[in-house]
C-alpha cells in the first residue's frame, strides 16, 4: 500500500464531494479515542437539546422556500448530525458559490452504486442517482447559533435564486 493510499483510506477529495476508488480498512478505536469518547459524554445532553434546537431552527428558517427541499428527520425521536437539503437548481453551482461565501457546506453521501470501487455492482438507480445530484450538506454542529443558521438560510436562497436565474 503507498502511503497515498493510507492517507485517504479509499477515499479521493473532490470539489463538491468525494469519490470511493477502493476499499479502506477496519480500524479499532484506541482507549484514548475512547477515553475522550466517555468523557464527553457527560455534556451529551446539552449537545443533545441545541443539536434538536438547530435543526428546529433550520426547518423552520427554510420553510416554503422555493428550490430547496429540507430532508426531514425525525428530531423529537433522535439526534440529528447533518442537516441536508435537496437543490432543485446546479447544486454544484449552489454549492461553489455557497462556498465561495464562506458558508461550510458539503455532499453526503455520493451513491455507492456510481463510486468506482463498486463499479462490479453497478445497476441503474434513478432515484438514488437523482438525490446524489442534489444533496447538499448545511453547517451543523452544536455550536452553531441561531442567528448563524438565519445566516445560513439566507445564503442558501440567494444562491439558489442567483442559480436559476442563471440557469
Amino acid at each position: 500500500m503507498i502511503a497515498s493510499d493510507c492517507r485517504v483510506g479509499g477515499l479521493a477529495a473532490e470539489a463538491t464531494g468525494y469519490t470511493v476508488e477502493g476499499f479502506g480498512m477496519r480500524v479499532q478505536m484506541s482507549s484514548l479515542n475512547a477515553a475522550i469518547g466517555c468523557a464527553q459524554l457527560g455534556g451529551f445532553p446539552e449537545a443533545e437539546a441545541k443539536r434538536k434546537a438547530l435543526w428546529r431552527a433550520y426547518a423552520t428558517a427554510l420553510q416554503g422556500i422555493e428550490g430547496v427541499t429540507l430532508v426531514d428527520v425525525d428530531a423529537e425521536r433522535s439526534v440529528p448530525h447533518l442537516c441536508a437539503v435537496l437543490v432543485h437548481a446546479d447544486r454544484d453551482q449552489v454549492f461553489r458559490t455557497l462556498r465561495d461565501r464562506g458558508v461550510g457546506v458539503g455532499t453526503h453521501y455520493p451513491p455507492n452504486h456510481l463510486q468506482p470501487a463498486f463499479a462490479p455492482w453497478h445497476r441503474s438507480l434513478p432515484g438514488t442517482e437523482r438525490v446524489g445530484r442534489q444533496i447538499t450538506t448545511l453547517p451543523f454542529h452544536q455550536h452553531l447559533t441561531e442567528a448563524d443558521v438565519e445566516h445560513v438560510a439566507s445564503e442558501v436562497v440567494k444562491a439558489v435564486t442567483e442559480t436559476e436565474a442563471v440557469g
